[in-house]
Protein backbone atom coordinates (compact mmCIF):
# COMPACT_ATOMS: atom_id res chain seq x y z
CA UNK A 1 0.00 0.00 0.00
CA UNK A 2 1.25 3.41 -0.92
CA UNK A 3 0.81 5.91 1.43
CA UNK A 4 2.37 9.67 2.16
CA UNK A 5 2.41 11.99 5.78
CA UNK A 6 1.43 15.03 4.96
CA UNK A 7 0.62 18.58 7.58
CA UNK A 8 -2.95 18.09 8.67
CA UNK A 9 -5.47 21.01 7.16
CA UNK A 10 -8.65 22.11 8.72
CA UNK A 11 -9.97 19.85 6.17
CA UNK A 12 -9.32 16.71 7.68
CA UNK A 13 -10.87 17.36 11.10
CA UNK A 14 -13.96 15.87 10.63
CA UNK A 15 -12.39 12.55 9.58
CA UNK A 16 -10.28 12.81 12.62
CA UNK A 17 -12.44 13.73 15.30
CA UNK A 18 -14.75 10.64 13.77
CA UNK A 19 -11.20 8.65 14.47
CA UNK A 20 -11.16 10.19 18.27
CA UNK A 21 -15.00 8.94 18.56
CA UNK A 22 -15.01 5.48 17.45
CA UNK A 23 -15.70 2.75 19.71
CA UNK A 24 -12.87 0.87 19.08
CA UNK A 25 -10.57 4.10 19.99
CA UNK A 26 -12.35 4.95 22.84
CA UNK A 27 -10.35 3.14 25.26
CA UNK A 28 -7.06 4.46 24.51
CA UNK A 29 -7.39 7.60 22.54
CA UNK A 30 -8.12 11.04 24.07
CA UNK A 31 -11.03 13.03 21.93
CA UNK A 32 -11.54 17.05 21.81
CA UNK A 33 -13.76 19.53 20.82
CA UNK A 34 -13.31 20.99 16.85
CA UNK A 35 -12.66 24.37 18.51
CA UNK A 36 -9.76 22.74 20.32
CA UNK A 37 -8.42 21.02 17.32
CA UNK A 38 -8.10 24.46 14.84
CA UNK A 39 -6.70 26.20 18.22
CA UNK A 40 -4.27 23.65 17.67
CA UNK A 41 -3.53 23.71 14.22
CA UNK A 42 -2.38 27.36 14.62
CA UNK A 43 -0.19 26.61 17.48
CA UNK A 44 3.35 26.62 16.80
CA UNK A 45 4.43 23.92 19.36
CA UNK A 46 1.77 21.36 17.54
CA UNK A 47 2.06 19.81 14.53
CA UNK A 48 -1.01 17.73 12.83
CA UNK A 49 -0.28 15.35 10.15
CA UNK A 50 -2.42 12.84 8.12
CA UNK A 51 -1.13 9.65 6.52
CA UNK A 52 -3.23 9.45 3.09
CA UNK A 53 -3.50 7.24 0.42
CA UNK A 54 -1.18 8.01 -2.18
CA UNK A 55 -2.51 5.56 -5.21
CA UNK A 56 -4.83 8.82 -6.17
CA UNK A 57 -7.80 7.93 -4.03
CA UNK A 58 -6.64 10.82 -1.63
CA UNK A 59 -8.48 8.65 1.46
CA UNK A 60 -7.00 9.31 4.81
CA UNK A 61 -5.67 6.16 6.47
CA UNK A 62 -4.07 7.50 10.28
CA UNK A 63 -3.17 10.74 12.25
CA UNK A 64 -0.86 11.72 14.11
CA UNK A 65 -0.21 14.78 16.52
CA UNK A 66 2.86 15.81 18.23
CA UNK A 67 3.46 18.41 20.86
CA UNK A 68 6.49 20.32 22.08
CA UNK A 69 7.96 21.43 19.03
CA UNK A 70 9.39 24.95 20.80
CA UNK A 71 10.53 23.82 23.82
CA UNK A 72 13.85 24.09 24.65
CA UNK A 73 14.85 20.91 25.37
CA UNK A 74 13.57 19.51 21.89
CA UNK A 75 11.64 17.28 23.80
CA UNK A 76 8.84 16.13 20.95
CA UNK A 77 5.59 14.42 22.46
CA UNK A 78 3.84 12.09 19.93
CA UNK A 79 0.66 13.29 21.83
CA UNK A 80 -2.23 11.25 19.92
CA UNK A 81 -2.00 8.55 16.87
CA UNK A 82 -5.25 6.76 15.58
CA UNK A 83 -4.75 4.56 12.35
CA UNK A 84 -7.67 3.96 10.97
CA UNK A 85 -7.83 0.34 10.02
CA UNK A 86 -5.54 -2.32 11.89
CA UNK A 87 -3.49 -5.05 10.84
CA UNK A 88 -3.09 -3.92 7.21
CA UNK A 89 0.61 -2.98 8.36
CA UNK A 90 0.70 0.53 8.68
CA UNK A 91 1.68 1.04 12.31
CA UNK A 92 5.31 0.42 12.44
CA UNK A 93 6.12 2.25 8.96
CA UNK A 94 3.74 4.81 10.61
CA UNK A 95 5.59 5.57 13.33
CA UNK A 96 9.22 5.06 12.20
CA UNK A 97 8.17 8.21 9.77
CA UNK A 98 7.04 9.80 12.48
CA UNK A 99 10.41 9.14 13.90
CA UNK A 100 11.93 10.90 10.89
CA UNK A 101 9.79 13.60 11.25
CA UNK A 102 10.70 13.87 14.76
CA UNK A 103 14.30 13.50 14.53
CA UNK A 104 15.45 14.98 11.19
CA UNK A 105 12.90 18.08 10.17
CA UNK A 106 11.87 18.70 14.03
CA UNK A 107 15.10 18.49 15.53
CA UNK A 108 13.97 16.88 18.39
CA UNK A 109 16.70 15.17 21.15
CA UNK A 110 13.86 13.06 22.59
CA UNK A 111 10.44 11.68 21.13
CA UNK A 112 8.23 9.96 23.30
CA UNK A 113 5.15 9.39 24.38
CA UNK A 114 2.36 8.12 27.48
CA UNK A 115 0.73 4.97 26.43
CA UNK A 116 -2.08 2.99 28.66
CA UNK A 117 -0.25 0.28 30.43
CA UNK A 118 -3.08 -2.30 29.46
CA UNK A 119 -2.56 -1.55 25.80
CA UNK A 120 0.14 -4.21 25.29
CA UNK A 121 -0.59 -4.15 21.23
CA UNK A 122 0.93 -1.00 21.26
CA UNK A 123 3.67 -0.98 23.91
CA UNK A 124 4.96 -4.00 21.81
CA UNK A 125 4.83 -1.94 18.52
CA UNK A 126 6.85 0.74 19.99
CA UNK A 127 9.14 -1.40 21.80
CA UNK A 128 9.96 -2.68 18.09
CA UNK A 129 10.76 0.54 16.57
CA UNK A 130 13.18 1.39 19.59
CA UNK A 131 11.14 3.79 22.16
CA UNK A 132 12.13 2.56 25.59
CA UNK A 133 9.42 2.13 28.61
CA UNK A 134 10.40 5.00 31.27
CA UNK A 135 8.42 4.28 34.26
CA UNK A 136 4.54 4.25 35.03
CA UNK A 137 2.44 6.53 35.89
CA UNK A 138 0.01 5.29 38.20
CA UNK A 139 -3.20 6.30 37.92
CA UNK A 140 -2.42 9.59 36.34
CA UNK A 141 -5.13 9.98 34.02
CA UNK A 142 -9.33 9.05 33.61
CA UNK A 143 -10.35 7.05 30.73
CA UNK A 144 -13.34 7.54 28.59
CA UNK A 145 -15.36 5.75 31.01
CA UNK A 146 -14.43 7.27 33.89
CA UNK A 147 -11.87 5.16 35.66
CA UNK A 148 -9.04 5.78 36.36
CA UNK A 149 -5.94 4.92 33.95
CA UNK A 150 -2.09 4.21 34.72
CA UNK A 151 0.08 5.39 31.69
CA UNK A 152 3.69 3.99 30.73
CA UNK A 153 5.80 6.96 29.63
CA UNK A 154 8.09 5.67 26.90
CA UNK A 155 10.87 7.39 24.45
CA UNK A 156 13.51 7.47 21.74
CA UNK A 157 16.62 9.58 21.99
CA UNK A 158 18.45 10.91 18.55
CA UNK A 159 21.28 9.45 19.38
CA UNK A 160 19.20 6.11 20.00
CA UNK A 161 16.97 6.59 16.57
CA UNK A 162 18.70 4.44 13.67
CA UNK A 163 16.88 5.29 10.09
Amino acid sequence: MAWRLRRAEETDLDWLMAQERRPDHAAFIGRWPRDRHLRNLGDPDMYYTVAEDDGGHGCLLAFAILAGLTGPARSIELLRLAVAEADRGLGKPLLRRLMALAFTELGANRFWLDVFDDNARARHVYRTVGFREEGLLREATVRADGTPGSLVVMSILAREYDP
